[in-house]
């Protein structure tokens, strides 16, 4: 069994490497020399963080976050909606089990294990949070932190059990609430320059966040805390991203949840509470 499993790991490496060099002979991926930026990188680079262009700019040293919630924002709004929907879709699936927490054993790992993830646990959400928050100046976002979060729940139910969650106040409709809130802030943030345009008469768009010559009200992008100086916020990014914190945080720790239920309470159903 183990000689066939290696031949099997053979023969797909050399598939693997088979297509790839017939790709690259017929000219299907080529690698040409990269003298320069093309003009869209450049464009990007020019205007995403350009003090001399801010009537172009969306006022992010962060590129792809730029791109991800303002240049491309909507699309990015749907693909947040489609998880959100996935979600309440498996959620439909098991909608007639009735959790007890009172049947949810401790069981988890070793003492040893144990203790070793309660300390990391603290530090997970703390580089959840910092990821997110940053977003808007670093690589990161409200997906990435998000999913960061995760891992925590994840971790969690591997080495203390699902009910070291559950008994903590990680139940369905709270989770499910946190994931509804972060859709309804960035529903709320994504309108209000438009809502506002229309309540004064100016030209505003949906998901704009700085002001353009053509549409001149939008977010800022400095806020003053006094001794600490100037804290650049780039405007909606960073709401969006912490909204995105919540919806996905929340979303994945419920699924990871659900599947981690003992397989009697999926069997015998009733309502999820």
């Amino acid at each position: 069994m183990k000689n066939k499993e290696i031949l099997l790991g053979v023969l797909a490496g050399l598939i693997v490497l088979a297509l790839v060099y017939l790709l690259v002979s017929l000219a299907i991926i080529i690698v040409p020399p990269q003298e320069d930026n093309r003009w869209l990188a450049s464009w990007f680079l020019e205007t995403t963080y350009n003090s001399e262009r801010k009537e172009l700019w969306s006022a992010s040293p962060e590129v792809v976050t730029s791109i991800l919630w303002d240049y491309r924002g909507l699309d990015t709004v749907y693909e947040t909606s489609v998880f959100f929907f996935a979600i309440i879709g498996g959620l439909m699936l098991v909608r007639s089990v009735k959790i007890d927490p009172s049947k949810l054993g401790i069981r988890g790992m070793s003492v040893i294990s144990k203790t070793v993830t309660k300390i990391v646990l603290v530090s997970i959400p703390v580089v959840a949070v910092s990821v997110a928050l940053h977003g808007h100046l670093t690589p990161g976002g409200g997906f990435q932190g998000g999913s960061i979060f995760a891992v925590a729940s994840l971790l969690a139910i591997v080495a203390l059990g699902v009910g070291f969650l559950y008994r903590r106040g990680w139940s369905k409709v709270r989770l499910l609430g946190f994931r509804t809130m972060g859709l309804i802030i960035i529903s709320i943030v994504i309108m209000a320059v438009f809502i506002t345009g229309l309540t004064i008469g100016a030209t505003g768009y949906i998901m704009q966040n700085q002001w353009k010559p053509w549409a001149p009200i939008g977010y800022g992008y400095l806020i003053n805390l006094g001794l600490l100086g100037n804290v650049l916020y780039s405007g909606s990014l960073i709401f969006l991203n912490i909204a995105e914190f919540l919806a996905v945080s929340a979303g994945l720790s419920l699924a990871f949840i659900i599947m981690a239920l003992p397989r009697e309470e999926l069997i015998k159903g009733g309502d999820l509470e």
